[in-house]
C-alpha cells in the first residue's frame, strides 16, 4: 500500500500541571519523520518555571523533570525555539504533526503558550499541515485489528489506552518514560507497527487529518463506521452524515444506522434534537479533531463485527443520503440551544476570543525581531489589549530594567495573586505545600529515596516564592 509523500512531526510536552489554560510547559520533545517513520531529525527543548506558576507536586513525580524548578532557558525562548524548528521543517515539507491524546491537551498547551509570547498559535493546521491523534488511531485497532496490533485488556475486558502500556504490550521499552523526547520515541515506534500491521487504519487516520478528510469519511459510501472505546470499553456505530452546523462548520452530525432512519424523518425539531442526548440515534463529531471513523469496505469480516444485516445499514444509509429536507432540518436543529459561556475573565483563558488584527499581525512581527529596548516602546501599539498585556508581562518579567516602577509594582501584584489565592489556576503555594508533606509522609513510609529527593526539591522551590511574594 502507498502512504502519503507527507512527512510526520511526533510532539510531546512535559508540564507543572494538568490545567490548559494555566499549566506550564517545562519540556517539549519533537521528532521529525518520512513516511516510512524512520527518524531524521529531534528536538528536545526545556525552560525554567515561570515565577507566577505553582508546580504540581504530583506531575512532577511523574515526569521528574526538578531541574527547571530553578534553572534552565526562559519559557519565551524556548517556545520561540520550538516556532522557528516547525516553521523550518514546513518549509518545504507537508507536514503531519502526531500527538498522543494531543487535540485535548499537548496542542492546546502549545497553542496557548505561543500566544503568551506573542507568536501565531495555529501552526498545526495551517499551511498545509494536518494534525493526527494517535490515541483517535488506537481506538480504531483496539476495536477492528486487536489481533495485529496487542491492546491491553484485564480480565473484565477493560481496555487500557495508556501510552505506556501500549508500548509494553507491544514489547516496546518503556524505560523513562514520561519524559518528552521518549515519549515521541513511543509513539514513532507505535507507528511504525501500525503500517506494516494495520495499514488501512492508518490510511484512515491520515485522511482525517484534515477537516476536508474527515468530512469526505463521514460521507463514505455505502457508509462508515465510528470504532470508539468509552471508559475503557469498545463501542462500534455504523453511521453516515447527516448534516453540519452552519454557525460551527467543524461540527458534524452522523446518524447511527442501527437506528431506523424512516422514524427519525417523521420527529419533530424537538424530538430531533434530543436524539443528540446518550443513547440517542444522532451524535455531533469536531472534523477538525481526529475521529476514529473509516469506510465500512476498508474492514475485513465486517459482518463479524455489526448487530445488523449489512443490506439493512446499506439501505438506511442510502435513505438517508436522499434526503435532504431531513439532512436540511438537521443542520437547523444543530443551532438550536447552543451552550453560551460566560466571557473568559483571565487573559490565559482569551487565546480563542478573537483572531488578531491584520495590524497587530504586523506588529507581532516588528516585536519579534526588535531588541528587547525597542520592544518595550512598542506595547502601546497593538489595537487588542490582549496584546498589550502579555508583551508587558513578557518586558517585566525578562528585562524588568525597561519596565516603570508602576509596571514593576503591578507585575508583582499579579505574581503574589497567582501564588497565594484562590482561582482556575487550582494550584496555590499554600495548596502545594500542603500537598508535598502529604507525599513526603507517604514516601517515607514506603522509603522511596527517589521520591522524597524530589519532594524536597519542590518544596525548596514553594519556600524561594513563597519570600518574594513576601517582598
Amino acid at each position: 500500500m502507498s502512504f502519503t509523500e507527507d512527512f510526520f512531526v511526533f510532539y510531546d510536552t512535559e508540564t507543572t500541571g494538568l490545567d490548559i489554560n494555566f499549566s506550564q510547559i517545562i519540556q517539549v520533545g519533537c521528532v521529525l519523520t518520512d513516511n516510512n517513520f524512520n527518524i531524521l531529525e529531534e528536538l528536545n527543548l526545556s525552560s525554567k518555571v515561570l515565577p507566577w506558576i505553582v508546580p504540581s507536586p504530583d506531575a512532577f513525580l511523574v515526569h521528574r523533570q526538578t531541574d527547571c524548578l530553578d534553572d534552565g532557558v526562559s519559557h519565551f525562548e524556548m517556545m520561540k525555539s520550538l516556532r522557528e524548528k516547525w516553521l523550518s521543517w514546513g518549509k518545504d515539507k507537508n507536514l503531519i504533526f502526531v500527538t498522543y491524546n494531543g487535540h485535548k491537551f499537548d496542542e492546546e498547551l502549545v497553542r496557548r503558550q505561543f500566544y503568551w509570547n506573542l507568536f501565531d498559535p495555529y501552526i498545526t493546521n495551517t499551511n498545509g499541515n494536518k494534525r493526527l491523534d494517535l490515541m483517535s488511531l488506537f481506538q480504531l485497532i483496539g476495536n477492528f485489528y486487536p489481533a495485529e496490533i496487542k491492546i491491553p485488556e484485564d480480565e473484565d475486558e477493560n481496555i487500557s489506552l495508556k501510552l505506556t502500556d501500549l508500548a509494553k504490550e507491544n514489547n516496546i521499552s518503556i524505560e523513562n518514560a514520561h519524559d518528552a523526547i521518549v515519549d515521541c520515541m513511543l509513539m514513532v515506534n507505535l507507528m511504525k507497527k501500525i503500517k506494516d500491521s494495520a495499514p488501512e487504519a492508518l490510511k484512515a487516520a491520515i485522511k482525517g487529518s484534515s477537516k476536508n478528510g474527515n468530512i469526505e469519511l463521514t460521507k463514505t459510501k455505502p457508509f462508515s463506521i465510528l470504532g470508539e472505546i468509552y471508559r475503557k470499553k469498545k463501542y462500534i456505530y455504523p453511521v453516515i452524515a447527516c448534516g453540519q452546523n452552519p454557525n460551527q462548520t467543524n461540527q458534524v452530525a452522523l446518524i447511527d444506522l442501527y437506528f431506523d432512519p424512516k422514524k427519525m424523518f417523521e420527529m419533530t425539531d424537538y424530538e430531533l434534537s434530543e436524539q443528540f442526548g446518550a443513547g440517542g440515534g444522532l451524535k455531533k463529531i469536531s472534523v477538525n479533531k481526529s475521529v476514529p471513523i473509516m469506510p465500512v469496505d476498508r474492514i475485513k469480516n465486517i459482518n463479524n463485527f455489526l448487530d445488523s444485516p449489512f443490506e439493512l445499514l446499506e439501505s438506511r444509509a442510502k435513505q438517508v443520503s436522499e434526503n435532504l429536507e431531513f439532512q436540511n432540518r438537521v443542520c437547523e436543529v444543530m443551532t438550536i440551544n447552543q451552550r453560551e459561556y460566560p466571557p473568559n475573565k483571565y487573559l490565559e483563558q482569551k487565546v480563542y476570543e478573537r483572531f488578531p488584527s491584520n495590524s497587530d499581525k504586523l506588529w507581532m512581527e516588528r516585536f519579534e525581531i526588535s531588541t528587547w529596548a525597542e520592544k518595550a516602546k512598542l506595547l502601546s501599539g497593538f489595537e487588542d489589549e490582549r496584546y498589550r498585556e502579555l508583551s508587558q508581562r513578557l518586558i517585566n518579567y525578562l528585562k524588568p530594567e525597561f519596565s516603570s516602577n508602576k509596571e514593576k509594582d503591578n507585575f508583582h501584584e499579579f505574581i503574589k495573586e497567582r501564588l497565594l489565592t484562590n482561582g482556575p489556576w487550582k494550584m496555590t503555594l499554600e495548596k502545594a505545600i500542603s500537598r508535598t508533606n502529604s507525599l513526603r509522609i507517604e514516601a517515607e513510609e514506603n522509603k522511596e529515596n527517589e521520591k522524597l529527593k524530589i519532594i524536597d526539591l519542590l518544596l525548596q522551590h514553594y519556600q524561594q516564592k513563597k519570600i518574594l511574594s513576601e517582598l
